[in-house]
């Protein structure tokens, strides 16, 4: 996770100099959940018949182009905008669409891996106490300059 945009910035010209393919979506504009699968959608040539849902996007997630040499980094800005808003909890559900997104990302992550392939996720948030805890098994960690919240302006 990110709140500065210039750290970002930095790790993601890093990733793209050791060969990982950057993807950007911009999730301010990510007024419902689906608006999110409407996006992803688009991004990565989901088939015509994903079903436009969260077990449907956990079903094609891993199916989407990582190459074996670098990999994919998916860059989510302004995730706080969809995760307070449309993405938020919903009542009768464990969580909501935004930080069911992330589960589905570290899963589709995990077995990317068994492959020697890597997907990477990096959330940009400019709420400094944004926070998912349980992601797959992991916890969503702020990057190391700004784990500690000084480093956030707080």
């Amino acid at each position: 996770m990110y709140r500065r945009h210039d750290i970002l910035a930095e790790d993601t010209a890093w990733l793209g100099q050791v060969g990982y393919r950057i993807v950007r979506l911009d999730c301010q504009a990510w007024n419902s959940e689906q608006d999110m699968h409407m996006s992803l959608f688009s991004v990565f040539h989901f088939p015509d018949y994903y079903g436009m849902n969260l077990d449907a996007l956990s079903d094609v997630f891993t199916e989407i182009e990582v190459p074996l040499n670098g990999g994919v980094a998916l860059i989510l800005s302004s995730y706080d905008q969809f995760a307070n808003g449309a993405g938020g909890s919903v009542p009768g559900l464990q969580r909501g669409p935004a930080e069911a997104l992330l589960v589905i990302l570290s899963r589709a992550s995990h077995e990317f891996l068994l492959t020697g392939r890597r997907f990477l996720t990096l959330v940009q948030s400019a709420d400094p106490l944004l926070s998912f805890q349980c992601l797959g098994g992991h916890a969503a960690s702020w990057n190391a300059r700004e784990l500690p919240l000084s480093n956030r302006s707080l």
